[in-house]
């Protein structure tokens, strides 16, 4: 079956967005030129315009005729400002903090099973199988598994939805969880992403959410065992 156009245009948009994270680049930053992303991408110079032009206006870059593409900011920069002044004048209680991103996650598996939507399986399985690098040779694996989540909310196919979750990703990174795991961990981390993408390829929704609530357990462990040791004044 033939990709439609504006999935051409959402999948260049997203790892345009990916190029930025995993080249860590900031606002003002150059990004290739229209040729370099047209083969990096392998898309055509049509989708690559609007997908730059898609980006644009919300923010997330900036066009200057002549001058190239540039890294912006989003149009939730205030808001964003509203949430940093928030944690850093009252804090957040990390628990709820990652019950929001689960119920996110959880949304995200309903939207794209209940839409019947076309999943770009093959990006996500490679994001899984760089993670699975990543775990057999002792690299950083968050990476990874961040853009592992990032795309699978990106293809619920619903732009608000998506920058809504970007704003509490934004939130999310204000608090450091250092949550150490062993190989073995890692591994079956890595092996509930392939569940989780059977259970879209199935559209079985009880299940991906089965997995995806599993996924979410090493965490919420971390978390209760962290807010148990602050009770009895352990540092």
């Amino acid at each position: 079956m033939a990709i439609q156009k504006t999935s051409l245009v959402e999948i260049a948009m997203d790892r345009i967005k990916t190029y930025i994270l995993e080249n860590k680049l900031k606002e003002n930053d150059k990004l290739p030129t229209e040729k370099e992303l047209i083969a990096k991408l392998q898309v055509s110079r049509t989708v690559v315009r609007e997908a730059l032009r898609s980006l644009e206006s919300i923010g997330i870059l900036k066009i200057k005729p002549g001058g190239g593409v540039f890294v912006g900011d989003s149009d939730f920069r205030s808001i964003k400002s509203i949430l940093k002044h928030h944690y850093e004048a009252h804090g957040v209680k990390i628990r709820e903090l990652v019950e929001i991103r689960k119920i996110l996650e959880l949304g995200a598996l309903r939207l794209i099973i209940e839409k019947n939507l076309n999943v770009d399986f093959d990006y996500l399985e490679s994001l899984n199988q760089e993670y699975y690098q990543a775990i057999t040779h002792d690299l950083d694996t968050k990476k990874y598994d961040q853009l592992f989540h990032q795309h699978i909310i990106r293809e619920a196919d619903n732009e608000t939805f998506y920058n809504f979750t970007e704003v509490i990703q934004e939130y999310f990174s204000l608090v450091k969880i250092d949550l150490m795991q062993s190989k073995k961990d890692l591994l079956a981390s890595y092996k509930e992403h392939s569940e989780i993408l059977a259970g879209l390829k199935d559209k079985n929704l009880e299940y991906s959410h089965k997995i995806m609530s599993v996924h979410f357990e090493p965490i919420f462990d971390y978390i209760y065992e962290m807010e148990g040791l602050k009770e009895n004044g352990t540092n």
